[in-house]
């Protein structure tokens, strides 16, 4: 096979390929905006949905006392339909700072949990992995820790 030959499959391979990624990167971004919901409904939002979830004990949200008091809670923009029922998504994350040789600073995310407030205020949910599980409300005393 000579060098041309071998340089036009070359460039139709990477055509292919780069045209084969396009269309699974936009069937990937249609697939996430089409699960997000309008949070207007919602009774329960914003810093109000942090308040709340903020009501339970480290317990209940699987969070170690030192991740908890490391911890910030952040609400999302945007809603999420588990299971057909509208919820408001609250992650609960450690911020960690980044410094480049430049003295620039960038910022990530440890997340340690994940929990969702249904639109009318009736149920939590906390992720664990793949599942959900539902959480009680339940008051503590001075003495139980939160």
């Amino acid at each position: 096979m000579n060098k041309k030959a071998m340089s036009i499959i070359l460039c139709a391979f990477i055509i292919i390929c780069s045209v084969a990624f396009a269309s699974c990167s936009k069937q990937e971004s249609k697939a996430k905006t089409a699960s997000a919901v309008a949070t207007e409904k919602a009774k329960i939002k914003d810093a109000d949905a942090i308040n709340y979830i903020e009501s339970y004990s480290s317990k209940q949200l699987g969070l170690t006392e030192d991740d908890r008091a490391k911890c910030s809670f952040m609400v999302a923009s945007d809603g999420e339909k588990i299971n057909g029922k509208s919820y408001i998504q609250v992650i609960a994350a450690i911020k960690k700072e980044h410094k480049s040789s430049d003295g620039q600073a960038t910022y990530t995310f440890d997340t340690k949990g994940e929990y969702y407030i249904s639109f009318d205020g009736d149920e939590v949910l906390r992720k664990d992995g793949n599942s959900y599980t539902k959480l009680e409300l339940i008051t503590t005393t001075a003495k139980e820790s939160k």
